[in-house]
């Protein structure tokens, strides 16, 4: 199993205008959580085991970048884009066709600003899911 660099990861997100905006050239750490609750049926009488159900999944995209302030920089594309509807694609390897990526429908549910006095400025997000689910596919 060939092991990856997180360097050659990608993340595009679609500004306001739903065009794809690749912003990984400013991001420095990209976290995706998946899971599934998973609950629980275990009636009174089952007193050896518990038994537990396939549950709802969901998933949620952190990042934390560089604050860039051109035209179509980080803090211009996902200051306009918080609380709305929006698209990503992150791929863990790049986005070069065959690599792998995740894509969904999501909403930019928290977008932090950080300045301190002898560091740069950055920027953190989190994506959480509008509708749908996360989908895994290889870039075309």
């Amino acid at each position: 199993m060939p092991k990856i660099h997180a360097r050659n990861a990608s993340l595009g997100v679609d500004n306001s205008s739903a065009a794809c905006t690749p912003i990984s050239g400013m991001t420095n750490n990209i976290t995706l959580d998946y899971s599934a609750d998973t609950p629980e049926v275990t009636a009174f009488g089952d007193n050896t085991q518990q038994n537990l159900h396939d549950g709802i999944k969901s998933w949620e995209l952190s990042f934390d970048a560089f604050f860039e302030t051109g035209a179509t920089g980080v803090d211009a594309t996902l200051f306009n884009i918080v609380g709305a509807s929006t698209r990503f694609n992150f791929g863990p390897t790049g986005s070069t066709s065959g690599s792998i990526s995740y894509t969904a429908s999501a909403v930019l549910s928290k977008y932090n600003m950080k300045f301190g006095v002898n560091d740069s400025g950055q920027v953190s997000g989190t994506f959480v899911p509008r509708s749908g689910s996360l989908t895994r596919t290889t870039w075309a």
